[in-house]
């Protein structure tokens, strides 16, 4: 009864399945948007589609509702014979699985996507090289209000505009933090601009998770329902490296427990992500994986600041077609043009960001909007710090294996070891915490910074570590 059930499901044409849960789609005109199916949705649908009939008193039959069980098992089966399987919601043409650009709304199985727009707004001109500057020119415009710090903060902003275009059918693409120097500097404004490429509909509005266990709930609940953009608002800190937020961001899916359940499920993780705040910065894992915009009004009152008459976000959501047509314009130039990629440090993991989002504004003479990740990774004071310690463990005990208790002793005859501890906050008060330094140094087993790089040692000992120079 399950997989007769779940054929009833899949003949509605707007059920579906996510690697797991079913879900949904529901639709308001032209806009759609992704929940998650209950029971008792469940339970309603089919009673509705099905006539279902129970014995009763004296053998007579009488309709009823599906049984419990049958309901559970259709929600929780692990097979899905029926139910096509849901990568995302695309607002606009979307790149197919051949490459090519799908301009036809529905579900595209090459893909697993279902577009929902109207094709009439969104004609594309011959994708040539004097389009795509006037293109690109028109998106330049958009953005001219803002107080972007340097050309690449508006180059990277661009690119934030290009990726939000595409991002359903990028399998990895690093998120956008967009930073200021004062409240009122057009952060979340910013934002809502970049947002309106990627659908008409508002972005999941958040608050950054602190620890791991609360991204894994938060990140899962929110993929499964296929957001086409998520929004760190306000982020009263940095970019922490959280493992699930790492995941989503260099994996094409993410695999979690649903929240309240035993039952895990796989979400692909293509949905735009920003974030924004005052003196925000990515920090550790996160360097490579987030590209920084930055604002400075510059002595300007920028809460203060009116918008002119035709202002940015307003703009874009009565023309979000020509928005949309002319980041799309940009790519099918320059992969038109045959891809003619520049001299510039590659960005492993996010080759294809990189030949959409990245290369076809190089080419139109922009500056690399990647260059704040790639001064974040250059820039790792992580790894400087790391390297200070072991430059001094190596001077103390040269390549000898000893353990951590025997390094904290050295601290009293040598300050700089216990200030270069101190900046790693491995200290408790005025002294080391053995159990602390332990697990940063198991993190960063392996890690080569300079000429140097920590491993396990090879004494008898409790356990022990050995500084290897290269």
């Amino acid at each position: 009864m399950a997989v007769g059930s779940e054929r009833l499901l899949a003949d509605e044409g707007s059920y579906f399945h996510t690697g797991g849960p079913i879900v949904r789609i529901k639709r308001d005109g032209e806009r759609a948007s992704v929940e998650l199916v209950n029971d008792h949705t469940l339970t309603a649908v089919l009673a509705d589609r099905a006539y279902w009939e129970r014995k009763g008193r004296g053998n007579d039959w009488t309709r009823c509702d599906p049984p419990p069980h049958v309901v559970r098992a259709v929600r929780l089966g692990q097979d899905r014979p029926h139910l096509l399987n849901l990568s995302g919601l695309a607002h606009q043409p979307f790149y197919g699985a051949d490459g090519s650009l799908v301009t036809t709304p529905g579900y595209d199985e090459g893909t697993g996507l279902y577009a929902t727009f109207n094709r009439a707004d969104f004609t594309l001109k011959d994708p040539t090289r004097e389009e795509a500057i006037y293109a690109l020119d028109y998106l330049k415009w958009l953005l001219r209000e803002f107080f972007f710090v340097s050309e690449k903060d508006m180059a990277a902003a661009l690119s934030a505009i290009l990726t939000a275009a595409v991002r359903p059918t990028l399998d990895q693409a690093p998120a956008f933090n967009i930073s200021a120097t004062q409240s009122g500097s057009g952060k979340s404004h910013l934002a809502k601009l970049i947002v309106l490429v990627a659908t008409p509909d508002e972005a999941f509005n958040t608050t950054y998770p602190e620890k791991d266990e609360e991204a894994k709930k938060v990140l899962l609940a929110m993929l499964l329902q296929k957001p086409s953009a998520i929004v760190f608002d306000d982020m009263q800190g940095s970019w922490k490296p959280l493992g699930p937020l790492n995941r989503a961001l260099t994996s094409a899916t993410t695999t979690e427990r649903i929240l309240g359940s035993s039952q895990t499920a796989t979400a692909r993780t293509n949905t735009l992500i920003l974030g924004t705040g005052n003196g925000t910065e990515p920090e550790g894992d996160m360097r490579r994986r987030v590209v920084s915009i930055y604002l400075d009004p510059k002595g300007k009152k920028a809460a203060l600041h009116r918008y002119s008459k035709d202002e940015p976000v307003s703009h874009a959501r009565k023309n979000r077609g020509s928005v949309v047509v002319a980041a799309l314009t940009i790519i099918e130039a320059f992969r038109a043009a045959g891809q003619p990629f520049a001299e510039v440090p590659p960005i492993g993991t996010f080759e294809e960001w990189s030949a959409k989002c990245r290369h076809p504004l190089i080419w139109l003479g922009e500056p690399d909007p990647a260059e704040s990740l790639i001064e974040q990774v250059r820039q790792d004071p992580d790894g400087d710090l790391l390297e200070e310690l072991l430059d001094i463990w190596s001077d103390l005990f040269g390549t000898r294996s000893v353990t951590v208790r025997k390094v904290i002793e050295k601290t009293a005859e040598r300050p700089d070891l216990l200030d270069v501890l101190a900046d790693l906050n491995l200290l408790d008060g005025r002294t080391v915490n053995p159990g602390r330094f332990g697990w940063y140094l198991k993190k960063n087993r392996g890690r080569r910074v300079g000429c140097f790089r920590i491993e396990p040692g090879e004494s008898l000992e409790r356990r022990s570590w050995r500084v290897i120079i290269n």
